[in-house]
């Protein structure tokens, strides 16, 4: 699990909005440090040398949630699947 980097706040959409030195994969699944899936990376803005991404949930954040997330951060849920680009599917 790669650290996704700080809390900065929920938006008033309801987004959470976090900020690191490095850049996830657009569209990448973000989890707890207990496993939870929170949602998606849909967004990355500001500074390219120190940015801020956008996350949309894609669950209910329960207060107890929040305060995980708050505490203990996000992480990048690598994806296991290999790709299929170059490989013969016949």
């Amino acid at each position: 699990m790669q650290p996704l980097g700080e809390f900065i706040h929920i938006s008033g959409t309801g987004t959470l909005i976090f900020r690191g030195k490095t850049y996830p994969p657009m569209s990448s699944n973000v989890i707890t440090k207990t496993g939870i899936i929170i949602g998606k990376v849909v967004d990355v803005i500001g500074p390219v040398s120190y940015p801020y991404f956008v996350i949309r949930p894609e669950i209910k954040l329960t207060e107890r949630l929040v305060s995980e997330i708050k505490s203990s951060g996000l992480f990048i849920l690598k994806d296991k699947r290999r790709s299929s680009v170059g490989r013969n599917e016949s």
